[in-house]
């Protein structure tokens, strides 16, 4: 008998392409919030369009 293994690619994965959006979504609203804009010496990059 022959095991096979399937190999998922997780740069393609839906659980991880979720969880990216997730993480991009958090950072981005911590930078518009006032007190991380204080706490930074220089003003936050701008934000991409999704």
């Amino acid at each position: 008998m022959t095991n096979t293994a399937t190999v998922i690619d997780l740069q393609s994965h839906a659980a991880r392409s979720a969880a990216q959006r997730r993480a991009r979504a958090l950072e981005e609203a911590m930078r518009r919030h006032p007190s991380y804009q204080s706490r930074t010496a220089v003003p936050p990059p701008p934000l991409r369009a999704v």
